[in-house]
């Protein structure tokens, strides 16, 4: 339900939105569809979490490039910061502070 309200709310900014309901559908998506401009991602996923997603992510050389958002109900955030995410948000996430975080990365597409 919140993966759906989110792509909701990016797509009435203009965003085009593929969702995937779990890491390991993600890692498909991205061999077989064109790549992303950039990638939220939950921490907390099921069958391949977000932590593993994203090291798998990171040993593709053109996967790597896709700036990545951390979604995160951990307290500890820093414990992210050897993943290279261009931004980790708290959860719940603000969603202004997610607009903010996607402005950074250029524009909707």
């Amino acid at each position: 339900m919140l993966r759906a309200n989110l792509a909701e709310l990016l797509m009435s900014e203009g965003y085009q939105v593929s969702c995937a309901a779990d890491g390991v559908e993600a890692l498909l998506r991205l061999v077989r569809e064109p790549l992303p401009a950039a990638i939220i991602l939950d921490i907390v996923l099921p069958k391949v979490n977000g932590i593993s997603f994203r090291q798998r992510q990171m040993a593709v050389p053109e996967l790597s490039q896709i700036p990545t958002i951390a979604l995160t109900a951990m307290k500890n955030l820093g414990d992210l910061d050897h993943l290279g995410f261009r931004h980790v948000l708290p959860k719940p996430t603000n969603i202004d502070h997610l607009f903010e975080a996607l402005a950074q990365l250029g524009s909707p597409s």
